[in-house]
């Protein structure tokens, strides 16, 4: 009888100024059950001390690029060319493993049928998060996981091809298939790779059981300039939209659900900023529709 190899895993973690992230996340890294084969950071002209520390890290391989020729297509394209695995887990400096078998279960899901090429976490508040910070990971990281084909487009819209990057894995298979990640993506490289692989059959899969830390409280400012980007990233990729039906009807469920929310969690103050950032993002959000800078 043959034995099947195991599928090779490599951790790819994107770094700038990470020094406050790197002890924190590596100490994290070393208590998961499952050890990643190879570990590459691709640092964008840190500086501060952040490759200086990831030195002390033999297991590590540091790549750095100019801090100008950043893309978040582009530069997971080239980690995906620096080093050669099966399995691939992406990861943003800030996403902290939130128990000892988050590697462990999301390479299960992913290995969980054949059809899977990529899978993404579940993403917990930190303790310092604001309510409307809570409120958004509840919103798109439920407590049970998930399969989602392209079949599921009528029900789930936009959700559909949801993935984040922030920590998440694919099969090398699968992202071979679509040629890989986006050279041209500035943002949006994990929603248009989703996307991507459901229209060539493949599914996209939900571990709730893998879960890291990792939110912001967002200025509004940081609301604007984000929802910016998502509404140029939905002019320039205009198939999104048009195979997965438009946003609308999801950001109506989004703020029903945060004033549900509010209300059960005795956070009403904060309705005010929570109308001010959903206005924050329509308006910035169909600007970046509409017009190109």
């Amino acid at each position: 009888m043959t034995v099947q190899a195991q599928p090779t895993v490599a951790l790819i973690i994107l770094t700038l100024n990470a020094s406050s992230y790197v002890l924190p996340l590596f100490n994290s890294i070393a208590q998961q059950t499952q050890q990643p084969d190879h570990i590459l950071v691709i640092d964008s002209d840190s500086k501060d001390n952040t490759t200086q520390l990831l030195k002390a890290y033999s297991q590590v391989q540091i790549h750095s690029i100019p801090k100008n020729t950043f893309s978040h297509g582009g530069t997971r394209r080239l980690a995906t060319e620096l080093v050669n695995a099966d399995i691939y887990i992406f990861m943003t400096q800030d996403a902290l493993p939130a128990t000892p078998t988050t590697f462990e279960n999301i390479i299960q899901a992913l290995l969980s049928n054949p059809m899977i090429g990529c899978a993404y976490g579940k993403q917990l508040p930190h303790t310092e998060a604001n309510p409307l910070s809570k409120h958004l990971r509840l919103f798109n990281y439920p407590a049970q996981s998930q399969c989602k084909s392209i079949a599921d487009k009528n029900k789930y819209g936009i959700k559909t091809c949801f993935n984040s990057d922030s920590f998440s894995a694919y099969k090398k298979s699968a992202l071979h298939a679509i040629d890989g990640f986006p050279q041209h993506a500035t943002f949006g490289e994990d929603v248009y790779v989703a996307a991507k692989m459901l229209l060539q059959g493949w599914c996209i899969q939900y571990a709730a059981n893998a879960p890291v830390f990792h939110s912001h409280n967002l200025t509004l400012k940081q609301e604007f300039q984000r929802y910016l980007a998502i509404g140029r990233f939905h002019r320039q990729e205009q198939w999104l939209i048009q195979t997965f039906a438009t946003p609308t009807s999801e950001g109506l469920k989004f703020i029903f659900s945060e004033i549900c929310y509010l209300f059960k969690t005795h956070n009403l103050h904060w309705l005010p900023k929570a109308c001010a950032s959903w206005v924050a993002k329509f308006i910035s959000y169909k600007f970046g529709r509409i017009f190109s800078l």
